[in-house]
């Protein structure tokens, strides 16, 4: 049966990289394994029974609220309701970088990630106060990092939604540390802004 797990997963990893040539999205080449690990036997019905079902439904719904607040304009709104063009540059910085760690907290950090990266964008270029601070580069970075940094929630990150599959983590322990976390993130990000355009360290 370990010629065929190999077998699958070569096939899966090589459309995936071939996208464009056969026109299939990730998702319906994900199927493709299952198929066929279900058919010929490498994947039984104890075995689907064992998956932590749970689990998969709460990163589903982290993805399913990034999509949400994407195709219902909330997320655009949400930022435009930021004055980010009344601010000092280091404060739209702080103040994006703030947006991702709290979006991506209450959902998947790639979603927030990748909602908000277009929309930095077309900030930093309306901004010509952003360039001594790396400009749309720095800002893009620095909110980026900000969306890894949210590991408060187990639907924030998908090592956090496995740890507590475990049944050894509690909620409340994890936000503990996730504020920790991101408070000293933060702090991290904005250090070494600070040694960048104020310093001049790099």
């Amino acid at each position: 049966m370990s010629h065929v797990a190999y077998f699958g997963f070569a096939v899966t990893v090589v459309l995936w990289m071939l996208g464009d040539l056969h026109g299939m999205n990730s998702e319906v080449v994900a199927m493709i394994p299952i198929a066929l690990f279900a058919a010929t036997g490498v994947i039984t019905v104890a075995d689907m029974k064992k998956l932590s079902w749970d689990v998969l439904w709460l990163m589903a719904g982290g993805i399913a609220i990034g999509i949400g607040m994407d195709k219902t304009g909330l997320l655009q709104r949400m930022v435009s309701s930021i004055p980010f063009a009344s601010f000092a540059p280091i404060m739209v910085m702080f103040g994006a970088a703030l947006l991702g760690l709290l979006l991506s907290t209450f959902m998947s950090n790639t979603a927030a990630a990748n909602l908000l990266m277009p929309l930095m964008a077309a900030l930093a270029i309306g901004m010509p106060g952003l360039e001594g601070m790396g400009g749309a580069i720095g800002l893009l970075m620095a909110v980026s990092i900000s969306c890894s940094l949210a590991m408060s929630l187990p639907i924030s990150t998908p090592p956090n939604a496995l740890a507590m599959a475990t049944g050894t983590v509690q909620t409340k322990d994890m936000a503990k540390a996730g504020v920790i976390i991101g408070i000293v993130g933060l702090l991290v990000i904005f250090g070494m802004l600070w040694l960048y355009t104020v310093v001049g360290f790099f």
